[in-house]
C-alpha cells in the first residue's frame, strides 16, 4: 500500500512567519499612535478644558463623542499599541543584549499599563454625566459631582506623566542597545535618547522649576515624534528582511 507524505515546511519557517507578523504589528503600532496622537491635537479646542466637573458634564450632554476627544479617550488605544511596538523591539534587539531588553521591556509594558488604567477608570464620567442630566434632587446632583471630581483627581498629571516616564526608560535603555546593534541605526537610537533625556528633564522641572517643564515637553515631543515613525518603519523594514534562513542564522549566532 502506497502512503503519502504531505511536506511540511521546516520549524524555521513558521518561526519566522510569526516575527515578521510582530515586526509588522509593531511597525504599524506607532505610526497608528501618531495619527490618533496629531487627530486629538486638532479636535481638541484651544480655549482648554472644561474647569469644572459641571462643565464636563455638560460637554458630554452635548455631544458624547466631542467629549470622549476632550477627555483624550483615543489615548487608551494609541498608548496599548505601543505595548505592541515594545514587544516587536524586544524580539529585534533581545539577541544584541537580552538582559538589559528584558528591563526594557519590563519598564515599557508597566508605562503602558499605569498610563492606561486611570484614562480607563475616567470613561466613567460618560455615565455620570448621563445620571446627572436626569438627577431628582440636589442631592443626588452633589453626589455625582463628588464623584466626578473623585474621578477628575485621576487626570492630574501624576499617574499619566509617571507611565510616560516609565515608557522612558524604557526607551532610554533600548536606545542604548541600539547603538550596539546594526538593525536600526545610530540616527533612531539617539532620537530615542535625546527623547527619553528631555521626558526625564520635564518630569524634575515640573518639582523644581514649573516654568521651564512646558519648554521642555514640546522638546521632547520634538523627538518622540519622529522617533516613533522612524521606529515603525525601521520594524517594518525588518518585517521585509525577515525569512526562514535569516531566523535561523540569528539561533545560530545566539548560540555562539
Amino acid at each position: 500500500m502506497l502512503t503519502s507524505t504531505i511536506a511540511r515546511p521546516p520549524a524555521s519557517s513558521g518561526a519566522a512567519t510569526s516575527l515578521r507578523t510582530l515586526y509588522i504589528a509593531g511597525g504599524l503600532a506607532p505610526l497608528v499612535t501618531l495619527v490618533l496622537y496629531l487627530s486629538e491635537l486638532l479636535l481638541i479646542p484651544w480655549d482648554g478644558y472644561p474647569a469644572t466637573t459641571e462643565n464636563w458634564f455638560a460637554l458630554f450632554q452635548h455631544s458624547k463623542m466631542q467629549g470622549l476627544f476632550v477627555l483624550n479617550a483615543l489615548d487608551i488605544i494609541s498608548i496599548a499599541l505601543l505595548g505592541v511596538m515594545f514587544l516587536a523591539l524586544f524580539m529585534a534587539l533581545r539577541q544584541t543584549a537580552e538582559a538589559p531588553m528584558i528591563i526594557a521591556i519590563f519598564f515599557g509594558l508597566l508605562g503602558v499599563v499605569v498610563f492606561i488604567v486611570p484614562r480607563v477608570a475616567m470613561l466613567s464620567i460618560v455615565s455620570l454625566s448621563d445620571r446627572y442630566a436626569v438627577a431628582a434632587s440636589e442631592v443626588e446632583r452633589a453626589r455625582l459631582l463628588a464623584a466626578g471630581e473623585t474621578l477628575g483627581s485621576l487626570g492630574t498629571p501624576t499617574p499619566q506623566t509617571v507611565g510616560f516616564l516609565f515608557m522612558a526608560v524604557a526607551v532610554l535603555i533600548i536606545s542604548l542597545v541600539m547603538l550596539r546593534s546594526r538593525r536600526f541605526g545610530r540616527v533612531i537610537a539617539w532620537f530615542g535618547l535625546l527623547a527619553s533625556l528631555f521626558t526625564f528633564a520635564d518630569h524634575i522641572t515640573l518639582i523644581v522649576a514649573p516654568t521651564l517643564s512646558a519648554p521642555l515637553m514640546i522638546a521632547s515631543g520634538l523627538f518622540w515624534l519622529p522617533w516613533w515613525v522612524m521606529i515603525g518603519l525601521g520594524l517594518l523594514r525588518l518585517a521585509r528582511q525577515e525569512t526562514p534562513q535569516s531566523w535561523s542564522d540569528d539561533r545560530v549566532r545566539n548560540r555562539e
